[in-house]
């Protein structure tokens, strides 16, 4: 697996099938980065583990709790529904290139980068 920072975005790249083993790497790499906007390369797997693919779902919601969010990288729409039904509610944006993942993480990531600061009424 590997992982690399992208202006504010992680990019983490996992070889073949998602199984919790990864996860727990998937986990581990993304808290290191931030974890705030994800972009999790998983083209190369052809199924990932039910406990994997609710795993992921929760990364997904913890990035959005900080305001980013997880976009996922895959054309098995195995994959794809496997992750969707354990997401139940806010899912995570599924792409076939890694390209266009990036894209949008990156919006994502300028559009909070340029996001009013909220006011303290206490002063």
């Amino acid at each position: 697996m590997t992982s690399r920072d992208f202006g504010g975005c992680t990019i983490v790249t996992v070889p073949g099938d998602v199984d919790p083993g990864r996860v727990d790497e998937i986990h581990a790499t993304t808290a290191a980065a931030g974890g705030k906007h994800v972009v999790l390369d998983i083209g190369n797997a052809s199924e990932v583990h039910p406990s994997a693919a609710t795993a992921l779902a929760a990364l997904h919601r913890r990035a959005q709790a900080r305001g980013g969010g997880v976009c996922i990288v895959t054309r098995e729409d195995g994959v794809r529904s496997q992750v969707s039904a354990a997401a139940n509610g806010s899912q995570p944006r599924f792409y076939d290139e890694i390209g266009d993942a990036l894209e949008d993480s990156m919006a994502a990531y300028q559009a909070a980068a340029r996001a009013p600061m909220p006011v303290d009424p206490a002063g």
